[in-house]
């Protein structure tokens, strides 16, 4: 019988981290799931951690190491549920938050095809939380998604179906893969979403790379033909890459800002948003971490 969940789990030589991720989900009050752990490193340990769960929803996926896009078009490939969502292997879930995305699928109309929570930045070496990033939006999201990646891929539940609509996640993306994927669902259906943390998002050291992430972010402008010729929404992004660049203590950030005031003089419907972003945890953990103080 399938299963009414998979949930896709990629690791890479984390097994501390991967078994408090797989216990947040054999935790779950909803248990009609499976997990799929797609391992990049084909760990013997890892392997063998899965086997000591002895819990027959865990699936054991080796992949040779093609990196995380990857590794969740692995598992959306190998699901047998209806619904998919996704974790990351240094991520844990809330006990109840299977539950209650099942719960908002059967509410809501069936037009609405994924459904994202809000999520708090757990700081994993001090054991203490950074903030709660709250949704946006909901319903037709694309809008916003044109701006930000109003959404955390560890708080995500979709149906399979979706993928079949919109394609795969695009492993050319050296970052932003999650946000290119779920700009491109926004197109095809409405969002859901609860406003409840049910997911702890770990910040750790080694995390991050500022010049992958700006790699991404200048990938998603040329893939995307709605941010590259609408002046108003290129004049954010660049606005936003440019002050990340001066935080970051790279001053061509500044030739960014003027091209940004270039097409939009006046910043008409963008300063506010900007200004909204600069606020938003999301961008001060961006900050601390560029500034290394995480």
């Amino acid at each position: 019988m399938r299963p009414a969940v998979s949930v896709i789990i990629p690791t890479y030589n984390r097994d501390r981290l991967l078994r408090r991720a797989i216990e947040s989900v054999l935790n779950q009050s909803f248990d009609d799931f499976e997990v799929l752990v797609v391992d990049g490193a084909r760990s013997e340990s890892t392997r063998e951690l899965i086997r000591s769960f002895g819990d027959g929803r865990l699936r054991y996926v080796p992949q040779r190491g093609k990196g995380i896009a990857n590794a969740r078009n692995l598992g959306v490939l190998k699901a047998r549920g209806k619904f998919i969502a996704f974790l990351d292997d240094d991520d844990r879930w809330r006990e109840d938050k299977l539950e209650l995305q099942m719960e908002a699928f059967r509410e809501l109309p069936g037009d609405y095809g994924l459904i994202y929570t809000a999520f708090t930045y757990y700081y994993l070496e001090r054991g203490r939380i950074l903030g709660i990033k709250h949704p946006r939006a909901s319903g037709d999201v694309y809008g916003h998604m044109l701006r930000d990646n109003i959404t955390g891929t560890s708080t995500i539940m979709v149906r399979r179906e979706c993928f079949r609509r919109a394609g795969l996640f695009r492993e050319s993306f050296p970052t932003c893969e999650d946000w290119d994927m779920w700009l491109r669902m926004a197109k095809l259906c409405r969002f859901g979403a609860i406003d409840e943390p049910l997911v702890d998002y770990s910040i750790h050291s080694g995390q991050f790379s500022f010049a992958k992430y700006l790699a991404g972010r200048y990938r998603m402008i040329e893939e995307h033909g709605d941010i590259r010729h609408d002046p108003r929404v290129l004049s954010y992004h660049l606005l936003q890459i440019g002050i990340l660049k001066l935080f970051g203590g790279d001053r061509s950030g500044a030739k960014e800002i003027l091209t940004a005031f270039r097409l939009n003089p006046t910043m008409r419907g963008n300063l506010s948003d900007v200004i909204r972003s600069l606020l938003d945890v999301r961008t001060k953990v961006y900050i601390l971490k560029f500034l290394g103080r995480l």
